[in-house]
C-alpha cells in the first residue's frame, strides 16, 4: 500500500545524483590510466621484440661503488722487538764480551741488552765507564717460577750526557748470587735491598743487605710467585698487631 503522505521537498534539498552519467573527473582519470597502459604496452612490445629482458639499471653511484669499493684502513701493528745489527755500541760490547752478550734488541727506541750472569758485573761497569750511563734509574726482578733460570734481573740505565736509556737483563737460577753494583752506582744500595726484600735474591758484596720495606722479622718475600699473599705472615701479625688474620 503506497504512502498517502510522501515527504515534502524543501527549497535546500537537491535531487539525487544520476549515477548513469560519468563525471568529467572520471574521464580524466580514465585517460591517464589508458596512457599508462599504452606506455607499458609499448615497453612490453619492445622487450619482446628484442627477445631479452632488460634489467633496471643501477644508479651511477652504486656502479662506481662496486667497481671501486672503499679501502679498508690498514691494521696498525703493535710495537715489536727489533734486533740491533748495525749499532756501534752493540758492536763494541760484542768485541768485549763475545757470546756473553746473549741478545741486543730495540723496543720503542730503547735498547735492551741481555747479558749472561758471568759477565753481568763487567758489562754494567763498562756501560758506566765507557758509555757514560751514570744513573741507575731502577733495579727490579721478574719471577719465572718453574723455569731453570727462575729470576730475571732488570737494570734501567740512563746517560745524562747523551739522553739515552738502556735496559740490561740477566737470567739467573735459584741460589745464584749476583755481584752487587753498589761500587758502580751508590743508589744500588737501596735498590738491591728492595729486590732482596721482595724476591729474596741476595747480592754478594752488598755493604748491608737487609729488608727495606717490610719489618726485619717478617717471614717470606711477597713478590715471589710461590708466596701466598692471602696468608701473609700470620705469626708477625699475631705478635705485633695482636690479631689473628683468617684468610677469606
Amino acid at each position: 500500500m503506497e504512502d498517502e503522505n510522501p515527504p515534502k521537498s524543501t527549497p535546500d534539498s537537491k535531487p539525487p545524483p544520476d549515477l548513469t552519467k560519468a563525471s568529467p573527473e572520471v574521464g580524466v582519470i580514465d585517460e591517464v590510466v589508458g596512457a599508462s597502459a599504452e606506455g607499458a604496452g609499448s615497453d612490453s612490445k619492445e622487450t619482446s621484440a628484442s627477445g631479452k629482458i632488460q634489467k633496471p639499471t643501477d644508479p651511477v653511484g652504486s656502479i662506481s661503488a662496486k667497481k671501486n669499493p672503499p679501502k679498508r684502513r690498514p691494521i696498525k701493528k703493535g710495537p715489536v722487538y727489533e734486533d740491533l745489527e748495525d749499532d756501534e755500541q752493540v758492536r763494541v760490547l760484542r768485541e768485549c764480551f763475545g757470546d756473553d752478550l746473549a741478545s741486543a734488541q730495540s723496543f720503542l727506541g730503547q735498547k735492551i741488552l741481555t747479558i749472561e750472569p758471568a759477565s753481568l758485573f763487567d758489562a754494567l761497569s763498562f756501560l758506566r765507564e765507557e758509555s757514560n750511563f751514570d744513573y741507575l734509574v731502577d733495579l727490579t726482578a721478574l719471577d719465572y717460577l718453574g723455569e731453570e733460570k727462575r729470576w730475571c734481573l732488570v737494570y734501567h740505565l740512563y746517560s745524562y750526557s747523551s739522553g739515552q736509556f738502556v735496559r740490561v737483563k740477566s737470567r739467573i737460577s735459584e741460589g745464584n748470587v749476583p755481584i752487587s753494583v753498589t761500587s758502580i752506582w751508590k743508589v744500588a744500595d737501596w735498590l738491591e735491598r728492595e729486590v732482596y726484600d721482595m724476591f729474596g735474591i741476595e747480592f754478594s758484596g752488598h755493604p748491608e743487605l737487609k729488608r727495606i720495606l717490610l719489618p726485619a722479622d717478617w717471614h717470606g718475600h711477597p713478590l715471589r710467585k710461590d708466596y701466598d699473599i692471602k696468608l701473609q705472615d700470620q705469626s708477625w701479625i699475631k705478635k705485633h698487631l695482636k690479631i689473628r688474620k683468617v684468610p677469606g
